[in-house]
């Protein structure tokens, strides 16, 4: 029952409008700096006012203690690292995407189901694709896309909004934007069905013209971005997703997913490079050579055997890394960044528990859309868990050699991915949060016992 006062309306107001708040306060937590540290209070009010209007402070997700035990470590993080003003802006960073995540996951509560956190978190990601478009700072790789390169607007590098002056990094603009391609092919699909009777046709044409935008935006800054990783992860996922989803071109794609995995066996990336540079398709670049990466990876595994429990504190490797491992494949003083992968870099920043909480929560994320496409009778649930998982699980396949770290600013969209997944476990009866997963569990119970 409702408290009618006033203090009870604002809060049931604030909590209809959570999602709205968070967004646009965004650049408060994205690009946190020390002197913008009070804005941390407004989680705990978005908490508080849904507290009052809904009797929980969150609602209930199949990822709960996976996601506390993260929270736990971030706390220890805090307790452990010898500099918190440089490791602020990753703590923030998971504060904010935590929230955010719930916020996404109350949308299952409301009753057009899985439609609307679908076209949320499919429109953040192409949102996410259109500032990429508009602040990414390019990369000169492949010579046959650079005339499309240097035609593109400056818009946003060199204003404090892109995070540094030079603008977006477009390996993590790829490592982030893969998460959705799938989705919004598999839900372009999903509403070209007329079988939505929540939606008029000329509303299902509207968003089918949306999606269909976005959907090409989203592919074109991918390409753009010229991420051999990111092109790996997301042709071998494609391919896996359209074996499992499109059963009359099964075995050709069957046929050329064995290839690829077969050439990937085969591929030194080193050699590639070479003979791309020979061939004229490729120019030399900055980025970090597979050596580097080799060496990276040595240095991360040797960080974690010093800070097993605790991490070094997040954001630290990037400062401890020439004074406890020094390194030979970069210039003396290089700004390494990161360990260059996801795994490696969680239990470096959040020690191995950490690790395990946040393998627990890609493992769960995966399993839930791999369910909801297996068991939901919603073919809109099937589709847009499906997609989901699969761009969750290409973002993990390229986070093998790249990353996109915890608290990072692109990493709210792993977050709202996570709970979109949450969401279309409630199509077949899991709980995703609040009452709607309760009814849906108990008509579950319901009917087993019949």
């Amino acid at each position: 029952m409702h408290d009618d006062g006033a203090i009870g309306r604002a809060a049931r107001t604030i909590t209809r409008w959570q999602l709205p708040i968070l967004l646009l306060a965004s650049p408060l937590f994205l690009f946190a700096r020390p002197s913008l540290t009070p804005a941390l209070v407004l989680l705990p009010l978005l908490w508080l006012a849904r507290l009052r209007a809904r009797g929980h402070i969150v609602p209930r997700t199949a990822l709960d203690w996976p996601i506390l035990g993260l929270l736990f470590m971030v706390l220890v993080s805090i307790l452990v690292t010898p500099d918190l003003p440089f490791s602020l802006g990753k703590i923030v960073g998971v504060l904010y995407g935590a929230a955010l995540f719930y916020a996404v996951a109350d949308l299952g509560e409301r009753p057009a189901g899985v439609l609307v956190p679908a076209l949320v978190v499919a429109g953040l990601g192409a949102a996410a694709a259109l500032l990429s478009l508009l602040g990414t700072a390019w990369a000169s790789k492949w010579t046959p896309l650079q005339p499309l390169i240097s035609a593109l607007p400056q818009v946003i590098q060199g204003l404090p909004l892109a995070g540094n002056e030079a603008g977006f990094n477009p390996n993590q603009v790829s490592g982030a934007l893969i998460m959705f391609l799938p989705l919004q092919l598999t839900l372009f699909a999903g509403l070209s069905r007329r079988s939505l009777p929540a939606l008029s046709r000329g509303q299902r044409l509207a968003l089918l013209a949306a999606l269909g935008v976005g959907l090409v935006v989203t592919a074109a800054v991918i390409l753009l971005a010229q991420s051999r990783a990111a092109w790996a992860a997301l042709a071998l996922g494609l391919l896996v997703l359209g074996a499992i989803a499109i059963r009359p071109l099964r075995p050709v794609l069957i046929l050329l997913l064995a290839a690829g995995l077969v050439a990937l066996l085969l591929w030194d990336p080193a050699n590639l490079g070479r003979w791309l540079v020979e061939q004229g398709l490729m120019v030399e670049s900055g980025e970090t050579s597979w050596a580097g990466r080799v060496e990276l990876w040595s240095r991360g595994l040797w960080g974690i055997a010093d800070y097993p429990l605790t991490g070094m504190g997040m954001n630290m490797f990037r400062r401890s890394v020439w004074d406890l491992y020094p390194l030979f494949e970069f210039p003396p003083g290089y700004d390494v960044g990161h360990a260059h992968n996801l795994y490696l870099q969680a239990a470096l920043d959040l020690g191995l528990p950490g690790l395990i909480c946040y393998l627990a929560m890609m493992g769960t994320g995966v399993a839930l859309g791999w369910q909801s496409y297996r068991r939901s009778p919603e073919r809109l649930a099937r589709l847009v868990g499906l997609g989901a998982a699969a761009g969750l699980a290409i973002h993990g396949l390229w986070g093998l050699t790249d990353i996109v770290a915890l608290g990072a600013k692109q990493g709210f969209l792993w977050w709202a991915v996570l709970a979109l997944l949450t969401t279309t476990a409630a199509s077949w009866g899991r709980f995703p949060g609040g009452c709607r997963a309760e009814g849906a569990a108990a008509t579950t119970e319901g009917r087993s016992g019949q």
